[in-house]
Parts: C-alpha cells; sequence; structure tokens
C-alpha cells in the first residue's frame, strides 16, 4: 500500500506553452514496485541533462519561461502507443511559444488547455508509483475525465515543495502534476 497523498487539485486554463528539452522514448512497462528499476531510461536522461548542461542552456534563456509557468523543471510525457506501451518523455522546461530552440533539443507545441493541477505529496518512490493513478481518480470525483485526445502528462519539479526539501534531505515531498481535462 502506498503512502502517496493528493494534497490538492486545482481546475485552470493552461497553456500555449513549447516544452524544450531532451527526449526519450520510453515503455509504460518498465514501471516496477522496486523504485530503482522504474522507469530506467527516465533517470538516465535526468542525469544526462544535469551532466551536459543542457539545463544550464535552457536556464540561460529564462526570458522565454512564461511567469505564470513555475520555477522548476519538468517532464512531459506525451504521444503514449498502447500497441506498444511506448511514450515520448521530455526532460525540460515549459516555454513561450515563440522560444527558438537550441540544435540538439527536442520541442513539442502544448495546446491551449484546461487541465487539472495537482499536489501529490509522499517519499519520491511512492510518488512516481501513485502520481497517474491519484490524478485520475481525483479528476473522475471532481466531475471531469481525461481528455484522452489531448492528453500528456507533465511533471513539475518546483524549487519551493520539490528540489529545495529534498537537498535539505526531507523524505516527503510534493510534486506537482498537470493533465488535460474536460466536463465529463
Amino acid at each position: 500500500m502506498t503512502m502517496a497523498i493528493l494534497k490538492k487539485i486545482e481546475f485552470t486554463e493552461f497553456g500555449p506553452y513549447k516544452m524544450v528539452g531532451k527526449e526519450i522514448r520510453a515503455k509504460h512497462e518498465e514501471i516496477n514496485p522496486v523504485f530503482s528499476t522504474a522507469f530506467p531510461t527516465i533517470p538516465s536522461l535526468w542525469q544526462q541533462c544535469f551532466a551536459d548542461g543542457t539545463f544550464d542552456t535552457l536556464a540561460a534563456m529564462r526570458e522565454y519561461c512564461p511567469a505564470e509557468t513555475p520555477d522548476g523543471y519538468e517532464g512531459l510525457m506525451r504521444d503514449f502507443d498502447p500497441a506498444d506501451g511506448t511514450f515520448t518523455y521530455v526532460a525540460g522546461f515549459l516555454m513561450k511559444t515563440t522560444t527558438p530552440v537550441p540544435e540538439g533539443y527536442a520541442a513539442y507545441d502544448v495546446p491551449a488547455c484546461r487541465i487539472a493541477q495537482v499536489w501529490i505529496e509522499g517519499e519520491e518512490h511512492d510518488i512516481y508509483l501513485s502520481v497517474h493513478r491519484l490524478t485520475v481518480e481525483a479528476i473522475q470525483s471532481q466531475g471531469y475525465e481525461v481528455d484522452w485526445e489531448h492528453y500528456f502528462a507533465c511533471e513539475v519539479y518546483t524549487e519551493q515543495r520539490f528540489s529545495l526539501p529534498q537537498r535539505r534531505g526531507q523524505k516527503v515531498l510534493i510534486l506537482d502534476y498537470y493533465m488535460p481535462v474536460k466536463p465529463k
């Protein structure tokens, strides 16, 4: 039984934005209850982005980050293929739609939409194992449904609720998570 909980849910208008960063193709079946093997390609992508200067390059482009987007890093999941369980994952920043894309970086348009904006609280391992299920359940309990036609999921690692507490050694963190919705 997981200890992650839904701390907060709000519905708000979102975008349009451009997600700029580095991408990989990951497989849904990589999820494993043992955290060290959960999405092994995704943690490797994050490590690469910190090590190779990807995030430094994006941080130097802060003038392209909209004021309403959180101060933190984002992980965007999109293009889920149910036939083989794969999806595209981009580690980077949400930016204005007019942002120039540095060579070697991926960029995806995130259209204007209504989103569920949730806070999932718990230990990092439990958050990752529960975030999608807790978010979908909360969306449905609030009179909405996931907009699967325009689906994406966005992990937002804010400085205040995730990164700073993690650096201080705190075990309980809050991950912001966004998903497009539509009324039932």
